[in-house]
């Protein structure tokens, strides 16, 4: 019974309930030993209604069980009123009544991790020598039974945790797949039409010159000529997607890429719409780093951002720790980002604004990937927006 299953709840219960009909007994427990603490834990408790006994910890050395577990050697304890070894811990919170023990340790491999208890036989006899023989023989099988369930539960998280790398290692693998396939079509379609493009503009702007300004085609003429500027951009971003080199890092320090972020920022015409609040860390930790790539990460996130809110607002920009991972964060006080859209706002192309390419987080994820970082997304809709590039300190980047 006590080698049927894996489950050791199931097990020990079973297993319990048998022995305590074989002795004829009313209850029984079994702790476990806490090295770490150097105390004695409830594993099973049957036979009492005390479901907060499950609670108590024992010393060792205390009561029957503290004394098993320290010493190694079995006890019976007849009139628990009148031998001292015995604590009335868990009967005060159970309101069960103890009147005799076997006591018992459990081995595993020569060490004592718990002790088994027996509690109040039945009818004219006392426990005897024989009790403890059988309970023993019982206990070095549990001791076997709950380590080997250890063993299984262990062995079942690291399954676990391996097939879910596994399944995020696929998915990562498959994206790239797919973002390289799709980086080498847009390269095509983008070159294709960029002569296109070029005519229809150039055209527009002859035809511009044959009507009078205030003629109604200017309007029309105007649309044609801010839409194929867009579509001259998507195709500029498109290569630039293309295009973007393998990361060529350097050590660098982390203050150094922000003062860079901050002057590439600032030579965008539009830098002076918004004000950039910068909060770094009070140490000024080594990354391991593309600076040209890294701030034009950065950059399209404070991009984005100024997309996002009114023009005179503050943007934060803040460097910190997050366990071991440096992480450099942008956030607004904007729109926000709907929830059923966020799984999305990486994938290239896609966007709700009626400019730009859909390709920024795109460029920002292909960067940050090349850095063996993350990035995440945490947006309220209608509160604001927070981007964090997450890199791995410096000694683990080489």
């Amino acid at each position: 019974m006590i080698n049927s299953s894996l489950d050791i709840n199931e097990v020990l219960d079973n297993s319990m309930r048998v022995i305590e009909e074989l002795l004829d007994a009313e209850a029984s427990s079994i702790f476990e030993i806490d090295f770490e603490k150097n105390e004695l834990f409830f594993r099973l408790l049957r036979g009492t209604s005390g479901g907060r006994a499950r609670k108590i910890r024992m010393k060792m050395g205390e009561g029957t069980a503290g004394r098993v577990a320290s010493t190694g050697d079995a006890l019976i304890v007849q009139d628990t009123k009148k031998d001292k070894r015995f604590s009335s811990k868990v009967d005060e919170m159970t309101g069960f009544t103890t009147r005799s023990i076997i006591a018992v340790p459990i081995r595993n491999r020569g060490r004592i991790t718990g002790v088994l208890e027996v509690l109040n036989k039945r009818g004219i006899h006392s426990f005897d020598s024989n009790d403890v023989e059988m309970v023993t023989i019982v206990a070095n099988q549990i001791g076997i039974a709950i380590e080997n369930a250890k063993l299984y539960s262990r062995l079942k998280d690291k399954f676990e945790l391996t097939e879910s790398e596994l399944k995020k290692s696929q998915e990562h693998l498959i994206q790239a797949k797919c973002l390289a396939a799709l980086g080498e079509l847009s390269k095509g379609v983008a070159h294709a039409i960029r002569n296109p493009i070029m005519s229809i503009g150039g055209c527009a702007r002859r035809v511009r010159k044959q009507f009078p300004l205030d003629s109604p085609a200017q309007r029309y003429i105007d649309l044609i000529l801010s839409e194929s500027e867009r579509l001259a951009q998507i195709a500029e971003d498109v290569r630039e997607y293309t295009s973007m080199p393998n990361p060529h890092c350097t050590q660098v320090r982390l203050s150094v890429l922000v003062k860079r972020v901050l002057t590439d920022w600032k030579e965008m015409k539009s830098s002076e719409d918004i004000t950039i609040e910068v909060h770094q860390l009070p140490e000024d930790p080594l990354v391991f780093v593309d600076m040209d790539l890294m701030s034009k990460a950065v950059v399209h996130l404070l991009r984005n951002a100024q997309n996002a809110v009114s023009k005179g607002e503050t943007i934060v920009l803040s460097t910190s720790w997050e366990d071991k991972w440096l992480s450099i964060s942008i956030r607004d006080s904007g729109t926000g980002i709907a929830a059923e859209e966020l799984p999305f706002v990486f994938d290239p192309f896609f966007t709700k604004s009626s400019y730009g390419s859909g390709l920024g987080l795109t460029t920002v994820h292909r960067i940050v990937s090349g850095h063996r970082g993350e990035v995440k997304i945490v947006s309220d809709y209608g509160v604001g927006t927070e981007v964090k590039i997450f890199l791995p300190p410096f000694e683990d980047s080489l």
